[in-house]
């Protein structure tokens, strides 16, 4: 078994809005291998993004604050670190590709610069040195013309094109564990796919620990060897990818997982779960999925489950699977 490079226990993140603090990611625990990729699915406002940001430090304070846990970078706890070290580790040990490259990248800076500044910062590199390390990472992400795309502006680039910058910066340093936040999802299929499978044969050769987020469940298949589904900042289920797909023991991953679209099947309309993501702190018992659950029973209004173990590598958050 490959080394544990990221180890997430209890982590509970708090956030305060107009007087009262809730609890938007309530006690998770997972962890990441060398070489692994681990996928975060789940609705929007589900806690996946704040999950993230609690990782690479950057949880916004006020409002939020990391309340509980601990979040183990080859075994340092990065919680207990000051803002100095936390920018020794941020963007060289642990990087993140964000979802949209448009606001991510400095628009009056050239791409060049940026990609410079990463370099500079966490090695010991010369200014031109810099330049032919970033000129080999636009390369290594498949852009071709990489001494013009250097020296050009964002607004000068194509989507497809600024995320694969976005993914030259973030493995410039070759951190060991790269946080990917839904990095396709403003490009369109074919792009997409490109820029899927370059992120898989550059994970095969340098062997980085990613954690991939997504609603993308398509996505989650193509990209990752274990799977979370997150629903309202807990972890509801847990396994590998095709455990997951062939046998899903939670009603809401088999509720995602009815709502892809199939070629073979002719619908008039697709399946949908009723109903949406509960507001932070509007329940204060029982499941959190109970008024959406088509398997819904007494139970569930008065007593959370906790993440049951079912089979080996598989959990799930349900009291159909008490036993």
């Amino acid at each position: 078994m490959a080394e544990i490079v990221l180890d997430v226990k209890n982590l509970k993140v708090n956030f305060r809005n107009e007087g009262k603090e809730y609890t938007v990611v309530n006690n998770i625990s997972f962890h990441i291998r060398k070489g692994e990729t681990l996928g975060l699915v789940g609705e929007s406002g589900c806690g996946k993004s704040i999950t993230s940001l609690s990782i690479m430090g950057l949880v916004p304070s006020p409002p939020g604050r990391i309340v509980e846990g601990e979040i183990r970078y080859n075994g340092a706890n990065l919680l207990a670190l000051k803002e100095k070290d936390w920018n020794k580790i941020r963007g060289n040990e642990i990087s993140m590709i964000f979802q949209e490259p448009m606001t991510s990248l400095t628009p009056v800076f050239t791409i060049g610069r940026q990609l410079d500044e990463v370099i500079r910062l966490h090695t010991n590199l010369s200014k031109k040195q810099a330049k032919a390390r970033s000129i080999e990472m636009l390369k290594r992400v498949g852009i071709s013309r990489a001494e013009q795309i250097y020296a050009s502006y964002p607004h000068e680039l194509s989507g497809g094109m600024r995320q694969r910058v976005m993914i030259a910066i973030g493995l410039a340093c070759d951190p060991g564990l790269l946080i990917a936040d839904e990095p396709t999802t403003a490009l369109d299929v074919t792009i997409q796919a490109q820029i899927l499978d370059l992120m898989k044969s550059l994970k095969a050769k340098t062997q980085t620990a990613i954690l991939f987020i997504t609603h993308d469940l398509g996505v989650v298949a193509e990209m990752c060897d274990r799977v979370m589904v997150m629903y309202a900042g807990e972890i509801v289920e847990e396994a590998d990818v095709d455990a997951l797909f062939h046998n899903p023991k939670h009603p809401y991953t088999r509720g995602l997982l009815q709502s892809i679209p199939k070629i073979e099947e002719k619908r008039r309309r697709l399946y949908s779960i009723s109903g949406q993501v509960p507001a932070p702190g509007s329940i204060a018992r029982g499941c959190r999925f109970r008024d959406r659950c088509p398997s819904v029973m007494e139970r569930c209004a008065k007593e959370a489950p906790e993440l049951f173990s079912i089979e080996e590598k598989h959990a799930c958050r349900c009291w159909l699977h008490a036993e």
